[in-house]
């Protein structure tokens, strides 16, 4: 796109711990051999969460989870709902009602590079008729253009600041 490559990764992970287990390792070799220069979008239903309070009464493969979050944090990846709604704890990606009972997790997410993260637009969640699971967009305006030279402001009040100005010496003479 523009001269930036973006890697587009979609993911339906298997419900079962164990087979989901040995799928999440291979997503994390393959994400592995990927450029980590270039740009990774990766979404899809990953049947796991992250966070306690992203389900009701569903089981929780710690296995699985502990390899989705290698893979955020080797990637440097961030959720881009919970980036842009971090306090919102009512919205589920699926819903299960059974038996009059209803459990509701946070199974499917669109993780972005944190260095493009800016770079977004807006994220949101729908229901999606027919269908146990919502619809997640992420709009973005993905370009291969870096900011150019910015302005550096500095508050001249540190000057007077002993810590700082000593702080300051010490980094200098060894830098």
């Amino acid at each position: 796109m523009e001269g930036l490559m973006v890697n587009l990764v979609n993911i339906y992970a298997l419900t079962s711990g164990l087979e989901r287990l040995r799928f999440d390792q291979q997503v994390s070799a393959f994400l592995d051999s990927l450029d980590p220069r270039e740009c990774l979008v990766l979404g899809g239903d990953f049947n796991t969460i992250l966070e306690e309070r992203d389900r009701s009464g569903t089981e929780q493969c710690l296995a699985a989870a502990n390899i989705l979050q290698e893979i955020v944090d080797h990637h440097s990846l961030l959720d881009v709902w919970r980036d842009h709604h971090p306090d919102d704890v009512s919205m589920f990606t699926f819903v299960q009602v059974e038996a009059h009972r209803s459990h509701h997790s946070w199974l499917d997410s669109r993780y972005l590079s944190h260095f493009h993260l800016s770079q977004v637009c807006s994220s949101n969640i729908q229901p999606a008729p027919f269908s146990d699971h919502h619809l997640a967009t992420v709009m973005t305006s993905l370009c291969a253009e870096r900011p150019g030279p910015a302005y550096w402001h500095f508050n001249n009040s540190l000057l007077e600041d002993v810590g700082f100005v000593a702080s300051f010496w010490e980094f200098w003479l060894a830098w």
